[in-house]
């Protein structure tokens, strides 16, 4: 612990765990649709690019515990604030964990649909099995279902910040804003709205505003600095 409250340690897993992260999304190809994949070894998408998409499911799990990490110091400098009569900060807690959940599925299926591809190539040359088809679109609605707790996550966290102070208050309104932006994104995907590039730009957004909050976390950040201490008693 550096200071009142902060966790110089789980600040840099949090940190490290968005840069994992964020590597993990773009080391490997978008999934495309099994059915697409006819004509053998060569013409599989799921062999062709396995190595990158079981590294993306490695990263995920990597992600994943270094998140966890900082779900810990997270949970000491949000707790300590609100004092005796926490609210969110279990909430914060609970909603990251519920969302590392989701990620660790969506891994799992990740490599149990490649298994099943590789499997599937030696007995068939045409389209794609049924459970292959059953495991992507299973894939694509956990990650889906995933950003409803992470919009939670965001918000709790957010307004912890703007009620206490013991991170800068901007933060926490910017938190509160990509929570709702969040969870109207998610509930797009699941109508089945095209959002197009959109998901993908939140996705870099949210992941800078978690890099900020990882560093608030070891480090006072300089607009709440001064108000460290105050929040801390």
């Amino acid at each position: 612990m550096e200071g009142p409250g902060r966790d110089r340690v789980a600040a840099v897993a949090g940190i490290l765990s968005v840069v994992v992260f964020v590597v993990g999304q773009y080391v490997a190809p978008v999934l495309v649709w099994p059915a697409e994949q006819v004509g053998g070894l060569v013409a599989s998408f799921y062999a062709n690019f396995e190595d990158r998409l079981l590294a993306e499911a490695i990263l995920f799990g990597m992600a994943s515990a270094l998140f966890l990490i900082f779900l810990g110091g997270l949970w000491t400098v949000l707790g300590q604030a609100e004092g005796q009569q926490s609210q969110l900060a279990p909430v914060v807690v609970a909603a990251g964990a519920v969302t590392i959940g989701f990620v660790l599925l969506q891994a799992a299926i990740l490599v149990a649909l490649i298994a099943l591809e590789e499997s599937s190539l030696g007995i068939q040359e045409q389209g794609a099995s049924p459970a292959s088809r059953a495991l992507f679109y299973l894939h694509e609605q956990v990650r889906n279902l995933a950003l409803f707790p992470f919009a939670v996550f965001l918000g709790a966290a957010g307004a912890v910040a703007v009620r206490t102070g013991v991170l800068a208050r901007w933060l926490g309104w910017v938190g509160v804003a990509f929570g709702l932006l969040v969870g109207v994104l998610a509930a797009g995907l699941i109508a089945g709205l095209d959002v197009g590039p959109a998901d993908q730009v939140v996705f870099l957004v949210v992941a800078a505003w978690l890099a900020v909050l990882a560093f608030g976390v070891g480090w006072p950040l300089p607009s709440a600095a001064r108000r460290v201490d105050e929040a801390m008693d």
